[in-house]
């Protein structure tokens, strides 16, 4: 729905007025969040890493930047040794950062603590969010950018067009928490990844000459199936670590998404772009090689859900209990106290 609003803003105004029609909402929620959320966690001193900060900059930076300069890598040319470069720098960083953390983390000092990472159930979660966020926000680039290069739709249209998929995502999300209360992820979280594969296996099959009403379809399906994951996700990843991780599990995950939100859209417009120059060389008209490459873009996208999809199958069900994260077997049935053992006459 977001996308929508930004569309519909760019009909009457420049990009600039994006960032000013956000400025009034930021600062309601700002006012709404302190009045409303009080701090229900126990405060505790930590430790700044300064060196970590400044690891996590090279790291996460030099990723997402040589990620979006795959295709200038495997296509060669003049800036092909700075791409490299960076991303090497970025691999490496992230090497030295994870280093840092695990050997602070055993003073209990760590900036990021990676000990999360070594709970199976938050891990296939956390790797499950990433590649759906990845493909998610490559497709709600890529797609605009479809829709307007390829079709010829105007910016009002476009997100139009979008609208559907994010009011019917809005709508099941609140039923998808009252299945997950009652079954657990399993029956929402494999669905609705193959619900998400196969609308973006659709939209990998567009062209120039698509119906506009055929791309709102396939967007509505796979809004459908991002209504099913998103929640059930975080829900298991955060519920599956004991209370003293509950920071670090939320920064891990806040870390990882915006990651993997950022390396998803540099992917796909990289793609895009690749494919859309090499058909336009080929001789095909502007229309149909920037079709082709939404095309491409969609396509990886769904390798990503299906890696997503893979993750999922071995997801299993969490339970609080007395405080502490158990991962069960999923069963609707509620979870039954064992009854005490009658006191013995010896012990009155």
């Amino acid at each position: 729905m977001s996308c929508s609003c930004v569309r519909a803003i760019l009909s009457f105004t420049t990009w600039h007025g994006i960032f000013w029609f956000m400025v009034p909402l930021v600062v309601a929620a700002a006012a709404v969040g302190a009045r409303k959320l009080p701090n229900v966690t126990e405060p505790r001193p930590s430790s700044f890493d300064l060196v970590s900060v400044v690891l996590s900059v090279f790291a996460f930076g030099g990723l997402v930047y040589g990620l979006s300069s795959i295709g200038v890598i495997v296509g060669g040319g003049r800036d092909t040794r700075i791409a490299a470069t960076v991303l090497v720098v970025g691999v490496v960083g992230l090497a030295l950062f994870v280093w840092r953390q695990l050997v602070r983390g055993r003073e209990g000092r760590a900036l990021l603590d990676l000990r999360p990472l070594g709970v199976r159930n938050f891990t296939l979660s956390v790797v499950a969010l990433m590649c759906l966020m990845a493909a998610m926000l490559g497709v709600l680039n890529t797609l605009p950018l479809y829709l307007r290069g390829s079709l010829l739709v105007t910016a009002l249209v476009t997100g139009l067009v979008l609208l559907p998929g994010g009011l019917l995502e809005g709508v099941l999300s609140p039923i998808a928490g009252r299945i997950y209360d009652r079954f657990g992820p399993r029956p929402l979280i494999i669905p609705g990844m193959i619900i998400v594969v196969a609308g973006l296996l659709g939209l990998s099959m567009v062209n120039e000459t698509t119906g506009v009403w055929v791309v709102v379809g396939l967007h509505v399906f796979f809004s459908i199936g991002l209504a099913g994951l998103f929640s059930p996700l975080m829900t298991t990843a955060l519920g599956s670590l004991p209370q003293d991780l509950y920071g670090h599990r939320s920064a891990i995950l806040n870390t990882v998404q915006q990651l993997a939100g950022a390396a998803g859209t540099a992917m796909m417009i990289a793609v895009y772009s690749g494919v859309s120059a090499s058909a336009v060389d080929g001789g095909a008209s502007e229309p149909a090689a920037l079709a082709d490459g939404a095309a491409a873009a969609f396509l990886t996208s769904a390798g990503l859900a299906v890696l997503a999809l893979v993750c999922s199958l071995f997801i299993t069900r969490v339970r609080d209990v007395g405080g502490e994260a158990e991962v069960v077997a999923d069963d609707p049935a509620p979870v039954v106290p064992a009854p005490l053992p009658e006191a013995s006459d010896a012990s009155l």
